[in-house]
């Protein structure tokens, strides 16, 4: 059920979209051996069970939970780098069959070639995911989105030679090179500093309004999921981690983070959200 609490905003319109991702009863089982000293034996661990979501087009959608939720899980999922173990996933209505360009991926770890430059590491991307263009092609296109995200002038720089936000930048600069028409974000900001977190999540959301592209993002902030998202999925805790709640967050675009967080809004969901995340927790530590 969707929960919506109720708004300080009078004069917000929505306008209906498409489903761009279908989940249906979606379930995910890892096999675990434990040896002894006489056998090997196996047990399942059961990291989702019978999950349902549909992502509208063009939305941006936040995924929270306590640690160990399968919300990295789903990501990979719907990427397309691991396999289901029941259930079906629909792309814009159609059944996934593995990794495709229309998913751009962000992980938290940058994921960058450290033997590439900021310009090759998007120039193999585009080389992978667009094999159609030529190498100047390739390479304008490595220039054009680097200078997107204020890094024109180092796109002749190895990974070793940047800092850990312009990695991340390097690395947000690829994904959308390859035009997805999704976002697959795994913790993106998670391992950089607190301002340059907040750096990043701004211009994230610039590039976000100009494109328009689906996204989702994993994320264990409840400030970053409400400056970012349309709407939050709550995820329960594991094993067997399904979807607990999905939030509605009729917050006016564009957000500018010093207004929207002093609206009455933002800190009713805010209160929410803890208690759902104070709740699970404490349902994992009680479990252990």
């Amino acid at each position: 059920m969707t929960k919506s609490v109720p708004s300080s905003v009078d004069s917000i319109s929505y306008k209906e979209h498409e489903s761009h991702v279908e989940i249906v009863n979606l379930s995910k089982v890892f096999p675990i051996s434990r040896p002894s000293l006489f056998n090997k034996k196996t047990e399942n661990y059961v990291a989702l069970e019978g999950v349902n979501l549909d992502i509208k087009k063009n939305t941006f959608v936040s995924l929270i939970g306590p640690s160990g939720c399968g919300k990295s899980t789903l990501l990979n999922l719907l990427a397309g780098l691991d396999d289901f173990t029941s259930g079906e996933i629909f792309i814009e209505g159609k059944p996934l069959v593995g990794p495709g360009p229309d998913r751009g991926i962000i992980f938290q770890n940058y994921a960058l070639m450290p033997w590439l430059t900021a310009a090759g590491n998007i120039e193999y991307a585009l080389e992978t995911a667009c094999p159609e263009l030529s190498t100047s092609q390739r390479r304008e296109k490595a220039r054009y989105f680097l200078n997107m995200v204020g890094l024109e002038r180092s796109m002749n720089k190895f990974p070793k030679q940047i800092s850990g936000g312009m990695k991340q930048r390097v690395a947000i600069a690829r994904a959308l090179s390859i035009n997805p028409s999704m976002l697959l974000m795994d913790e993106p900001f998670g391992a950089l500093d607190a301002l340059t977190r907040s750096y990043l999540q701004e211009e994230v959301l610039k590039i976000w309004e100009k494109n328009r592209v689906t996204a989702l993002l994993i994320t264990h902030s409840i400030e970053e999921a409400l400056l970012m998202s349309d709407k939050i999925v709550l995820m329960s805790s594991g094993p067997s981690a399904n979807i607990a709640d999905i939030i509605d967050v009729p917050l006016p675009r564009p957000r500018i983070r010093n207004i929207i967080e002093k609206d009455s809004l933002f800190i009713d969901i805010k209160l929410q959200l803890e208690d759902h995340l104070l709740r699970e927790t404490r349902a994992v530590e009680e479990s252990s």
